[in-house]
């Protein structure tokens, strides 16, 4: 009898760590993939050398399709045939040598860039080959340079540079990255890690590469509204109202290596009855050293805005009014 007893007590001890086994590793299984994502993130903050593609996937019909009256065929495809990369260098401790570099692409016409690099801007376009594109004519283009001394080494293609410490105080403020680009970036960073908090995060069978990160509507919004009224807080009372359905929303991440490769996010999954996949992506890279280009132009635009001559806008997180 005591045998038999200390057999069953065996048994069921076994049987109780096995069940408890199996459900700390569905627990485990479940945490890992958050775990990796923080890590990513938090090596995505920490380099110092980064680099993002923004660029729309998918079929252009698709997106055409689903919007209606409102798209325009010729206009979609133009967007879906552009990006935009983003690359920034932090150099050493501290912000005083941080460099950036946006450059774009426009309808398939490449080497649009914007530099900031120690105190100065640098800028070149394919002026006349975008003109061309878009229906300007040669006297458009000559019209660009506006009596700046300078400029006309801009529409023809070449690099010019701005020292933005000798413009008017608030057009150096939207010519070179400010404290407003910082807590942009910051709040960003606080909205992706709420929206991690509160989502579901597994990992695709078929690819462990591919981690699918499922949130709602509602709690976008609610992230989407503290994000715009912290960057801007006049947007607070002009935010749209909230969704009247709360939906499932999926975002597609792919790391390797611990890194951020691309994410994803299906744009037509927030428009009922749409077919297809169209998705906003965003590809990262590790980056690259980001110098002063030689040999650029120097362009003094001082006098041009003290006279109240519009400027170009330059790369501020908005135009200033």
């Amino acid at each position: 009898m005591r045998v038999q007893r200390y057999t069953a007590g065996v048994i069921a001890g076994v049987t109780t760590l096995t069940v408890l086994g199996g459900c700390a590793a569905q627990q485990i299984q479940a945490l890992e993939p958050k775990i990796e994502l923080r890590n990513a993130a938090q090596q995505l903050a920490d380099a110092k050398q980064t680099g993002v593609t923004v660029k729309l996937t998918g079929n252009p019909a698709d997106l055409v399709a689903a919007a209606g009256k409102e798209a325009d065929a010729a206009t979609v495809a133009q967007l879906f045939n552009s990006s935009i990369t983003m690359t920034t260098d932090k150099g050493g401790d501290g912000e005083a040598d941080d460099k950036s570099s946006l450059a774009v692409t426009v309808d398939g016409v490449t080497g649009t860039e914007i530099r900031f690099v120690d105190g100065s801007l640098f800028l070149k376009a394919p002026v006349n080959e975008l003109a061309a594109k878009f229906g300007a004519t040669p006297a458009d283009v000559k019209e660009l340079s506006g009596g700046a001394p300078g400029l006309d080494a801009l529409t023809a293609g070449q690099w010019i540079s701005v020292d933005t410490k000798k413009l008017p105080g608030a057009a150096a403020a939207t010519a070179k990255p400010d404290a407003e680009q910082q807590k942009m970036l910051a709040e960003l960073t606080t909205s992706a890690t709420n929206l991690l908090e509160g989502a579901d995060v597994v990992r695709d069978s078929a690819d462990d590469k591919h981690l699918i990160v499922t949130s709602s509507t509602a709690k976008g919004y609610a992230e989407a509204k503290r994000l715009a009224t912290a960057v801007e807080p006049s947007l607070a009372s002009e935010f749209p109202a909230a969704p009247k359905k709360d939906q499932p929303v999926v975002i597609d991440l792919w790391l390797d290596g611990g890194k951020f490769t691309a994410a994803e996010v299906d744009v037509l999954q927030f428009v009922e009855g749409a077919q297809g996949r169209v998705a906003a992506r965003l590809e990262f890279t590790d980056g690259a050293a980001i110098d002063a280009p030689a040999g650029a132009t120097p362009v003094d635009l001082s006098g041009l805005l003290k006279s109240g001559a519009a400027m170009p806008y330059l790369g501020s997180t908005r135009p200033s009014n």
